[in-house]
């Protein structure tokens, strides 16, 4: 038995479409073929039959054929439609067929045959209608997270997505979509401090559906100020046994670091703004003393500041005593004496335990002497 096709032939297999519908025209015009008996052939032709559109698993389609009222439509069930389910030609009333069901994604074939009262039919070649491959409505998977930087740094971000391709991506700052921002990742141009705070979405979309993801803060620090010194650390002198302290002040982005140094080595646990010496010994004396100042933009050292020390005061001491002394009235006395010690040296004499005006040398000349004996 030998059936005509017109327009195309439908001898295809099951594929899987991506396509959102599909509609597939039957074949139409089909030659009748004599029956077994011998009776004469008839001339019953069937035409326009159609398959529907299918945009979904499960849906139904019809068809409808022009067959001749007094002719039976038989839809068999070789071949049937799909791979496991046969066309039931219970199902079919008036000469249509719903068919449910259906696989997504899939094409099916069939075939109609009708007879006639003489027991002649015709049977159609193989018909075909397709199914829509199914579509997954996109779910984010990964959310974008907040960010921080520093000013003039940019910020990335990115999301995970899943759903049927291909996926569209938009990304909104504070809701209104950003030109070109349109893959699953966005990173931002230099950052400002005007920048803090804003929230970054993106909208991700298929012909299913659309998500929107959560909200990702950007908070922008502004650039840290490398140190500088305002006060730098002032020369010191003390006395051996001393101690002496040095100083200095900064400014720059918190947190500041500091590092005392003699001589040009570091000095352990000498790192705050001032530091003080251990008792100081005259071999310290010419010794110098900075301080390194640190953050995280850089680094700056201090000028230097000198420690002298001075050997310890000596008290004196009179190494020769002043000398009795005896005159004639009317002539003057001299009175010396010697003392060392630390310098500089100061003196007072003294007459009957009460100070002399302006006698302050290591030697001391009366005036004229009078009544003054003993």
């Amino acid at each position: 038995m030998k059936a005509t096709v017109k327009g195309w032939v439908c001898a295809v297999s099951a594929v899987i479409l991506i396509s959102s519908a599909a509609l597939l025209s039957g074949c139409a015009g089909l030659t009748s073929s004599a029956n077994s008996s011998g009776n004469p052939p008839s001339t019953l032709v069937i035409t326009n039959v159609q398959t529907g559109s299918v945009t979904t698993a499960g849906s139904q389609i019809s068809w409808t054929t022009n067959a001749p009222a007094n002719s039976s439509v038989d839809y068999g069930t070789t071949p049937s439609y799909g791979t496991s389910t046969p066309v039931n030609s219970a199902m079919a009333t008036n000469h249509q067929l719903a068919l449910t069901n259906l696989t997504s994604g899939t094409l099916y074939h069939f075939r109609v045959r009708s007879t006639d009262a003489n027991n002649n039919s015709a049977v159609s070649g193989d018909m075909t209608f397709a199914t829509a491959g199914s579509t997954t409505a996109p779910t984010i998977t990964t959310q974008p997270a907040s960010q921080t930087v520093t000013a003039g740094q940019t910020a990335s971000f990115s999301v995970a997505a899943t759903g049927t391709a291909p996926l569209s991506y938009q990304w909104r700052k504070n809701n209104v979509a950003i030109s070109g921002a349109i893959s699953s990742s966005y990173t931002t141009p230099a950052t400002t401090i005007a920048d803090s705070g804003s929230t970054f979405a993106v909208v991700v979309t298929n012909t299913a559906g659309t998500v929107t993801s959560s909200l990702a803060t950007l908070t922008v620090n502004a650039a840290p100020v490398a140190p500088t010194i305002t006060t730098q650390p002032a020369n010191q002198t003390v006395t051996a046994g001393q101690t002496a302290s040095f100083s200095v002040a900064a400014t720059g982005t918190a947190p500041l670091s500091y590092q005392w140094q003699k001589n040009g080595a570091n000095i352990a646990g000498a790192i705050s703004a001032g530091y003080m010496t251990p008792a100081t010994t005259t071999a310290d004396s010419g010794s110098t003393f900075a301080v390194v100042v640190t953050n995280t933009a850089g680094t700056v050292t201090s000028s230097l500041a000198t420690l002298t020390v001075n050997a310890a005061p000596v008290a004196p001491s009179i190494t020769t005593q002043p000398a009795s002394q005896t005159v004639t009235a009317g002539q003057t006395a001299s009175f010396s004496v010697a003392a060392t010690g630390t310098a500089p040296l100061s003196y007072q004499w003294q007459k009957n335990g009460a100070n002399i005006a302006g006698a302050i040398s290591a030697g001391y000349m009366t005036p004229a002497t009078h009544d003054d004996s003993g």
